[in-house]
């Protein structure tokens, strides 16, 4: 690796990522997102129904 000249490299370059994988990464971070909002969704919907079910029941 050393021998070679400076133009060369063998590893990937940052210039050589497609946008395709950046994007995946944000795709991955919005999926969690939306995952948090469902699950804060339905823990308030089964508050709710508990306060609901024993308002009814007294």
């Amino acid at each position: 690796m050393e021998d070679r000249s400076p133009g060369v490299s063998s590893s990937v370059s940052p210039q050589s990522i497609s946008p395709a994988s950046a994007g995946k990464q944000r795709e991955g971070r919005g999926a969690w997102v939306l995952t948090a909002y469902g699950i804060s969704g339905l823990a308030l919907f089964a508050i709710l129904a508990y306060f609901f079910s024993d308002f009814i029941a007294h």
